[in-house]
């Protein structure tokens, strides 16, 4: 946002930027929080205002928080890029996250990842964010990678979220009711449960019904940051707010951790979930994307 600062002596108009998160806007004034501090700067000082997109390092830095949030079991380095698997629960833990460069030519690094995947009898998956690794991303597409639709980033401050928790408990730790509701029991199993507890400072949201548990959530904490995934509603109980309340619970759990800015990740092709979250206050940070080798498929969803 450009605003009128001074006049000089000959009667130059001077201005001066100001860059953050547009927090609060009235007709008369506009809150901006830059550097750590709300800027408040009257409209009628405002020469220039418009919304600048996340630049590529942002997004990149985004990724590998993202990435320190939903932790495979299995990883290794190649320059740029960490290999993961999981035992093929969930594709993002079993793929390659390309966010930089490898250390090998990108036909070595392929041939490399390949046979790192197929050790573990799983395809070969790479996952990129879609704007900051388009290059790549044109790459694969000539060697036949084929593209799953695109995923979205979605960001929010913690401040400008505000919901109803409800009954909504958080723990450090699920019980068995918890992994029992997570994708119709799969978080029973050892392999996804070890993925779900495996970050040192989670939290689990958790809605009870006459002793049932109806609705779930986890958060994680990275760099001033909230991860938010596992939202999952009873069927027969949807649409009556207990994602709402799931997902207040886990921002005043992330306030209290330091947490001042959250993130989730939702399929394009779940509008629905889309629109709650948007809702809410998130906005779409960056897209990405799966590129997956034409081989069988061993693993499940985003």
């Amino acid at each position: 946002m450009r605003r009128t600062a001074n006049v000089t002596s000959e009667g130059r108009q001077l201005y001066s930027d100001v860059v953050g998160d547009l927090v609060d806007l009235t007709p008369q004034t506009a809150v901006v929080a830059s550097h750590g501090a709300l800027v408040v700067i009257p409209i009628a000082n405002v020469a220039i205002a418009r919304l600048v997109p996340p630049s590529t390092a942002d997004e990149l830095a985004l990724e590998e928080i993202g990435a320190r949030g939903w932790q495979a079991a299995e990883t290794e380095a190649l320059g740029g890029w960490l290999l993961r698997a999981n035992g093929g629960f969930t594709i993002r833990a079993n793929s390659v996250h390309a966010v930089r460069q490898p250390r090998l030519p990108l036909d070595e690094a392929i041939d490399y990842a390949r046979a790192w995947y197929a050790a573990r009898d799983l395809p070969l998956r790479i996952n990129l964010p879609t704007e900051g690794r388009r290059l790549l991303d044109a790459a694969l597409g000539e060697r036949g990678f084929e593209p799953s639709p695109d995923n979205h980033v979605m960001v929010a401050r913690l401040d400008q979220l505000h919901g109803d928790a409800l009954d909504t408990t958080v723990s450090g730790a699920p019980d068995e009711d918890w992994f029992a509701r997570y994708r119709d029991g799969q978080g029973a199993d050892p392999v996804s449960r070890a993925l779900l507890l495996r970050h040192d400072r989670l939290g689990f949201a958790t809605i009870r019904r006459d002793g049932a548990v109806v609705a779930i959530g986890r958060g994680v904490i990275d760099d001033g940051w909230l991860g938010v995934a596992a939202v999952e509603v009873a069927p027969q109980l949807r649409r009556q707010g207990l994602a709402r309340a799931v997902m207040a619970a886990l921002w005043q759990w992330g306030a209290s951790q330091g947490a001042e800015r959250s993130y989730l990740h939702v399929a394009s092709t779940n509008p629905g979930a889309v629109a709650l979250y948007a809702s809410q206050g998130y906005w779409i940070h960056h897209d990405y994307r799966t590129r997956t080798e034409l081989t069988p498929s061993a693993a499940t969803d985003c």
